[in-house]
């Protein structure tokens, strides 16, 4: 209980300073805030590990490749200052081709004719497959509802012509 009120007020005042002060904060408060905790991190980092740092002697050997890498570093940064001192520092944009889009109308009358097969195709796949006539258009087996009750053995009684409509249960 000891740990659980002090972090639970701690999880409050958090809450209380995301939603209430952060929104009203500007960008640069938010740099300057991120500043200072940057910087007490690492007083904060160095103060904890001293010895592990004057201790360490790992890095030793590779101090006697520093002033290589900062002459080279320096160089690559003079030759790339004058490249782009005579080059202008432009880069080269390329051309974006020119395409031609089709006219607003031929669109909308293309989406308006698929819409409307389409739609005339749901409805008369809807209408053939729930339709309740039994059997009275030529090719047409009966209702949607008939026959999954035809499937699952439930019209035993309305179908007892040669009774090849069985169920899967009935079948095994």
């Amino acid at each position: 209980m000891e740990f659980f009120i002090p972090g639970l007020f701690l999880f409050l005042v958090t809450l209380f300073i995301t939603f209430h002060l952060a929104p009203k904060a500007t960008p640069f408060m938010a740099s300057i805030l991120s500043i200072i905790f940057l910087s007490y991190g690492v007083y904060h980092h160095q103060k904890l590990f001293a010895a592990e740092y004057r201790l360490s002697t790992w890095q030793d050997g590779l101090k006697i490749y520093a002033p290589a890498i900062m002459i080279l570093a320096i160089v690559i940064y003079i030759i790339y200052g004058i490249l782009a001192f005579f080059t202008g520092g432009k880069v080269p944009i390329p051309s974006v081709l020119n395409v031609s889009l089709p006219s607003a109308n031929s669109m909308k009358n293309s989406i308006t004719n698929s819409m409307e097969s389409l739609g005339n195709t749901v409805t008369n796949s809807l209408n053939n497959m729930a339709s309740f006539n039994n059997g009275n258009k030529k090719g047409n087996n009966g209702s949607l509802l008939e026959n999954l009750g035809n499937s699952l053995g439930m019209n035993q009684n309305k179908n007892k012509k040669n009774n090849t409509s069985r169920s899967f249960l009935e079948t095994v």
